[in-house]
């Protein structure tokens, strides 16, 4: 994999390709676009503004056409979403969209050969008089334009970026509907009810045509209003052709789509959506090249690259590029994803042996970069960015959340793109913070947000799907007066239990009750199970039939690894059960290697819970899957289970050794403790955080004294946040919360 900075990239001038945009002249002083502000969107029923071949003839040579807005969209716009068309080019050419009263970019919106019939969306500025220009390269070319929407900044949409997810593929099954083509003057329903909250006023998808028996053009449109005089896409037969789509959302979520001729298979890859509710605001720049292989060389068959772009904004969610493929030497498919993510299935543009292609794409950011990967042969890629998606400035003073560590799909909540969080950072949005736990935050007035995973329907938001997630907080739906979370897990004021997510007994993407749970007063989950403690010192099982655990009375807390649970009694007893593979119960034993060959071996599981070896008068435990904790009344920190990278905070580095009986945690003063699955957290009585073990995802985030390596075997002290209450761990990240 190649990594190119925009920086190195952003030349002035273009080669000599020639459906590839040439340079244009530096603009004068007076000609410079002045800074747009950071916009929400509008979304319109798809609106034609242009159509040369009523009226004003083909656009010539080096001819411009001017498309004046002013009746369509308001005095605040910044810039519009214009899906261009051009038909019966006489030979092969570009078109540019640009701002009305500044000068033309060197960058290109859609390329044509003679005769040809194309569309691609363009998202641009527009002029101070809500103008925006068309230029036609070489020979004569009719162009068609039509409005999708408008950003303002007074508009309410904004912007969350999706992992690009396949929601359509006629030539296969997808959910319910079974394979087969479009039909000649057919009409289907696409329903993302499932896809996108229900706040969602629209959305952007990749929208791609293969395998038409005769030329035709697809359009889409809010599911439940008349048919525009619109198309997104055009098909001549036999071809595959990609063009991006933003279109309003009808009644519950649905958009329809038409195909005018013949069969076709359509796929459609859903990219993000807009609300009024939470996201990112857009800001359009002038289109800056930040990409262009022809001077470092085409990417190959199976290889990907990865283009920082910037500088942006620090808060900077995603981005707008158009994506042009060329001398391609097989046909083939490019793919843009955040990185450090899987690659989707998915496409944005899909080449034939020596074509040049543009398409839009909106894609979220990874690491400050966005990675493109070329499935066959050779191509040279050319990427302008048209603007980008950021989150407004934030500053919390009361009730804060923290974060640190690994940042994977967006999991720390800070909104930033960056995979990884040495120094601690505010959870975005959130105030009055009064409880966290990993990926989901109780605020005072008893509402719930959650952020991060996203494909089991963790955020409660009323929406799921592969690589779904959130870098920044959302509200979790239909809940009120909550008193407690963990998790996928909420506590309500009058005992009852809610669960979401991957935690039985309750609902999917949004919370239900948990049946037969009443009188609780605790909580805690981990992936696929949960517990939920009674006023009467009982613990019981959360699921669609909960059931009480034998053996434990008064009990005071729970805690739950991944498979396995502790449990802290009224005597400062510490009870333990479940996966012992590491000695996580803390029983003197270790089940070992063998378990992973035979899980039903000695010592590699207990069903029911025993005391843990060794502790008295416990006053806090925690738990990880590869570890059980503790703090006794003394102020001392205990640990148990894997000492993979230092894991126990004993200053031992024994990677493949583990401790069945607890051991000393190099730490005193100590109040709470928890893990992070390599290591653990502890709060001391003066609110300082500690960590010890892995740090390779900068789970240890940054300390007031010599920087930890790539892990630590004893405690060190995090230089901020100070004055916190509570720790929460995730997998190799940190919460804490600031009052």
């Amino acid at each position: 994999m190649r990594r190119i900075g925009s920086s190195a990239l952003a030349f002035g001038l273009a080669l000599s390709v020639l459906t590839v945009a040439p340079a244009a002249a530096a603009p004068r002083p007076a000609e410079r676009q002045a800074a747009a502000a950071a916009s929400g969107f509008t979304p319109v029923s798809p609106k034609r503004v242009l159509d040369t071949r009523i009226g004003g003839g083909p656009v010539g040579p080096a001819g411009t056409v001017t498309i004046d807005l002013s009746a369509a969209v308001p005095a605040s716009v910044t810039a519009v979403a214009l899906n261009v068309t051009g038909t019966g080019p006489t030979t092969a050419t570009f078109v540019t969209a640009y701002p009305a009263g500044t000068a033309r970019p060197t960058a290109s919106n859609l390329n044509l050969v003679t005769g040809e019939t194309r569309a691609n969306l363009a998202t641009v500025a527009v002029g101070a008089d809500r103008k925006v220009v068309l230029y036609n390269n070489t020979g004569s070319v009719h162009l068609l334009a039509d409005l999708t929407g408008y950003y303002a900044a007074d508009a309410p949409g904004r912007f969350s970026a999706a992992s690009p997810n396949r929601v359509m593929d006629t030539r296969t099954q997808v959910e319910f509907r079974p394979p087969g083509p479009f039909g000649p003057d057919t009409v289907e329903t696409l329903d993302l009810s499932g896809k996108v909250p229900a706040s969602a006023t629209a959305v952007t998808f990749t929208l791609t045509g293969t395998a038409a028996t005769t030329s035709t053009f697809v359009t889409a449109w809010p599911s439940g209003t008349p048919r525009p005089t619109a198309s997104n896409l055009n098909l001549a037969a036999g071809a595959t052709t990609p063009n991006q789509v933003v279109v309003a959302l009808g009644a519950d979520r649905k958009v329809d789509l038409y195909n005018k001729n013949g069969d076709t298979h359509l796929i459609i890859d859903l990219a993000g959506f807009y609300t009024p509710d939470y996201g990112a605001l857009f800001t359009p720049v002038p289109p800056k090249r930040v990409l262009d292989t022809r001077r470092s060389g085409p990417v190959g068959a199976g290889g990907s690259l990865d283009v920082g772009i910037g500088p942006l904004p620090a808060l900077t969610t995603g981005v707008v590029l158009n994506l042009t493929g060329t001398q391609p030497t097989a046909g083939t498919y490019l793919t843009a994803w955040p990185p450090p993510e899987p690659r989707p299935t998915a496409s944005n543009l899909n080449l034939t042996r020596g074509q040049t292609a543009a398409s839009l794409v909106t894609v979220g950011m990874g690491d400050k970069s966005v990675r493109l990967f070329n499935n066959a042969g050779t191509v040279h890629l050319i990427a302008d960015m048209a603007g980008y998606f950021s989150l407004p400035p934030f500053s919390c003073t009361d009730g804060c959340v923290y974060a640190w560590g690994d940042n994977g799909w967006g999991v720390l909540g800070t909104g930033s793109p960056n995979a990884t969080a040495a120094v601690p950072a505010l959870v975005y949005g959130l105030s009055d913070v009064v409880a966290v736990s990993d990926g989901t935050a109780l605020k005072a007035d008893g509402t719930v947000w959650a952020w991060g995973h996203n494909y089991a329907g963790q955020l409660g938001n009323g929406w799921s799907g592969y690589g779904a997630k959130s870098v920044f907080p959302v509200p979790v739906l239909g809940l009120a007066d909550v008193v407690a979370i963990d998790g996928t897990l909420a506590l309500k004021s009058d005992g009852t239990v809610w669960a979401w997510g991957d935690t039985p007994g309750g609902g999917y993407d949004v919370p239900a009750q948990v049946p037969g749970l009443t009188g609780v007063t605790a909580v805690a989950s981990a992936p696929g199970s949960g517990y939920a403690l009674k006023g009467d010192g009982t613990l019981w099982t959360v699921g669609t039939e909960p059931a009480q655990v034998p053996g434990l009375t008064d009990v005071r807390q729970v805690e739950v690894g991944l498979y396995n649970v502790y449990a802290l009694t009224g005597d400062g007893t510490m009870w333990a059960w479940g996966d012992n593979r590491q000695g996580q119960t803390g029983n003197g034993t270790v089940g070992g290697v063998d378990c992973i060959d035979l899980p039903d071996a000695e010592n590699c599981w207990f069903d029911e819970p025993a005391p843990v070896t060794g502790l008295s008068d416990v006053t806090s435990i925690g738990a990880d899957s590869g570890h059980g904790f503790a703090v006794t009344a003394d102020g001392r920190a205990w640990a148990w289970g894997s000492n993979y990278r230092g894991g126990l905070g004993r200053g031992l580095d024994c990677n493949a050794c583990a401790s069945g009986t607890p051991m000393p945690v190099a730490l005193t003063n100590a109040r709470t403790i928890t893990g992070f699955q390599d290591g653990g957290y502890a709060v001391d009585a003066d609110g300082q955080v500690w960590a010890w073990g892995n740090n390779e995802k900068h789970a240890l985030g940054q300390t007031g004294g010599t920087q930890p390596g790539e892990y630590s075997t004893v405690p060190v002290r995090l230089a901020a946040p100070t004055g916190v209450t509570a720790v929460a761990g995730g997998f190799n990240s940190g919460f804490a919360l600031v009052p």
